[in-house]
């Protein structure tokens, strides 16, 4: 059974590469401090000719923090960046250009829930996974963690203090991470220590909205949830 498990594994595999030619090559560093380097980075899950691309880097002391409108890609690109580096540890051939990678650990945090059975609430579910990130880190001799929004089970004042305590608690571990956030005064983090670099997914505003999905440095100026909404009430009044 273990023999037979492995060959249907090992198909399935070889069955996606050979049907996604399109595909690139990862690199793999050994010699060098923890690296990610993609270049045309895209999601697996969408197709190669329809894919807004991204180039994005990331070193051993570094922590993204990816600030951007709803619907605008942060959480594309973040299951972008933790779906290829897994495939390219499994040998796959990646939906980038480009990737130079540094085997590490990988820890996400992307779909917390809560579970009413175990007496679980989605704020304790997001502590606990929180306190197992910590955890791993701590047993690990270097980790890439990737996390979206989190602490979003309280109040924006509490988010912001508890976001700030637990980054500034995870950077003194061997760690480079990737946060996406909806809390702007969280970017003000590269203001007091330059491990943090701030990225954004802007949106141009007008009578409509367009998103480009493309990553660039910064923090995001335009928010579109009040836009959407005054034309939701807008589109019922009339």
């Amino acid at each position: 059974v273990e023999a037979i498990t492995q060959f249907d594994a090992l198909t399935s595999l070889s069955t996606y590469a050979f049907n996604h030619p399109e595909n690139g090559e990862a690199v793999f560093v050994e010699s060098t401090p923890f690296v990610f380097k993609g270049e045309g980075l895209y999601h697996p899950f969408l197709k190669k000719e329809k894919a807004v691309d991204n180039h994005f880097e990331l070193d051993s002391k570094g922590f993204a923090i990816v600030t951007g409108a709803n619907m605008a890609g942060k959480s594309t690109f973040l299951r972008s960046v933790g779906i290829n580096y897994v495939m390219a540890m499994n040998g796959l051939p990646v939906c980038a250009s480009h990737l130079e990678i540094r085997p590490v650990n990988l820890f996400s945090s992307m779909r917390t829930s809560d579970n009413l059975a175990e007496n679980i609430s989605y704020f304790n579910a997001e502590l606990n996974r929180l306190e197992q990130l910590i955890s791993f880190c701590k047993g690990s001799s270097h980790t890439l963690i990737i996390l979206d929004e989190i602490l979003k089970g309280t109040n924006s004042v509490d988010k912001l203090n508890g976001s700030k305590l637990f980054l500034n608690e995870v950077s003194k571990l061997p760690v480079s991470g990737i946060i996406a956030t909806h809390d702007l005064d969280l970017a003000k983090l590269d203001e007091e220590d330059e491990k943090y670099v701030n990225y954004s997914f802007e949106i141009e505003l007008g009578e409509d909205i367009h998103y480009t999905y493309k990553i660039t440095r910064g923090v995001a100026k335009n928010l579109n949830a009040t836009f959407l909404l005054k034309r939701i009430i807008s589109k019922i009044d009339s």
